[in-house]
């Protein structure tokens, strides 16, 4: 029989996690804001216009945007603010 311990690192403090924490609370702001844009898009536009290849494109880029800012706050989060765990197994 073996036991896991989870030990905690030391917490995060200092200039990089108070960036970090700003950082992800401007991020959120604009991946709620191209949220909007795309719904507010994709729900305003015509059936004849939202058939075309431009509209998918740009569309698409808007998505692309999305993922790269939420791809950047999983990073800032982990990184930043995410303290740090160690696992040792006891015999």
């Amino acid at each position: 029989m073996h036991i896991e311990k989870i030990e905690y690192g030391p917490e995060k403090v200092g200039l990089w996690s108070q960036v970090a924490f700003v950082s992800i609370i401007l991020l959120t702001l604009v991946a709620a804001g191209l949220t909007g844009m795309i719904i507010w898009k994709i729900i305003l536009s015509e059936p004849a216009e939202a058939s075309t290849r431009q509209f998918i494109e740009d569309t698409g880029k808007l998505m692309a945007y999305l993922l790269f800012v939420m791809a950047a706050i999983l990073y800032l989060y982990v990184k930043g603010l995410l303290q740090d765990e160690y696992v040792t197994t006891l015999e």
